[in-house]
């Protein structure tokens, strides 16, 4: 469940109660005896939420403290990251496979599997199977965690968090918009990146009026999804390129590689069609319009 704003407390001391939540959760997620895949999966959401959270406040913190804590969140997720990168490879290929059927299921991917099974086992064992690498990213969290108490914040409204949430749709936007005229991978990512902050805010701000916003929020959910997973055949098929030893012949390698370029193009016609939709409107008009929302809400 999002945490979501309360209407009987400033914008920006309510955001960053919820930065802090989202913190505060990865920390006890992460609790030593339970750090299993399914912990690191959850406590991975929970920062990214905390991330985009943290955006809201920008020009409420200032530069240089929202560098500060931006970094420190990132650089606290990023093993945790490498865990989950080890398992979603055999996971996409899973799908491809099921997806595909029997043309899939004919091509000879045992030592394929094995590679990608030999690397996912390692990456687990230098995250998870010793103390260090997890205690050094709690300590992270707690140190953190400790100074958003602090955090100079003042009692905003709309002014700081309603310009927070109208960057993040224009970056999301203009990431589309290059996302469109050029689908590379890095523009591809992008636009994912940018759309998960703008998700995660709208949950947010769901409050303000539960219909239209929720579906909006539904919309960019989907976005995400389906950009994310043209990003793991992006990874996987960088893996194939690489691995052209674990294929025993190269006509198998050459198949599953043309797999992940169908599979890719159709993600990819699905992906673009729904942003072009979701950032139509332009950014003026687009956070007009939920402060309109926000104001109504506070009013009532």
């Amino acid at each position: 469940m999002a945490a979501k704003l309360a209407p009987d407390e400033p914008g920006t001391r309510g955001v960053r109660r919820i930065a802090r939540r989202r913190i505060k959760s990865a920390l006890k997620t992460l609790r030593p005896r339970k750090a299993d895949d399914g912990a690191v999966h959850e406590a991975r959401k929970d920062l990214k939420r905390a991330r985009a959270t943290l955006r809201l406040l920008r020009d409420a913190l200032g530069k240089s403290t929202f560098k500060r804590e931006n970094a420190a969140i990132r650089d606290a997720a990023r093993p945790l990251s490498e865990v989950r990168d080890g398992r979603v490879l055999l996971d996409a290929l899973s799908s491809l496979v099921k997806y595909y059927g029997p043309t899939a299921r004919a091509l000879p991917l045992e030592g394929f599997k094995r590679l990608l099974n030999r690397r996912n086992a390692r990456l687990h064992q230098q995250i998870l199977g010793r103390p260090g690498p997890l205690r050094a990213v709690r300590t992270q969290l707690r140190k953190a965690s400790a100074r958003s108490k602090d955090w100079r914040v003042g009692r905003h409204g709309w002014s700081v968090v309603g310009a927070g949430m109208r960057r993040t749709y224009s970056q999301a936007r203009q990431a589309c918009k290059r996302a469109r005229a050029t689908p590379t991978d890095e523009h591809l990512h992008e636009l994912r990146k940018q759309t998960k902050y703008f998700w995660h805010q709208l949950q947010i701000f769901e409050a303000l009026w539960p219909g239209p916003l929720g579906k909006l929020a539904d919309e960019a959910h989907k976005l995400a999804d389906l950009l994310g997973d043209d990003h793991d055949l992006a990874v996987l098929r960088e893996r194939v390129s690489t691995g052209r030893q674990a294929f025993p012949t190269e006509a198998s390698h050459t198949a599953l590689l043309a797999l992940l370029e169908r599979c890719r193009a159709g993600l990819q016609k699905k992906s673009l069609v729904l942003a072009q939709r979701l950032y139509d409107e332009k950014p003026a008009a687009f956070t007009s319009r939920l402060g309109k929302y926000w104001h109504d809400w506070h009013r009532a």
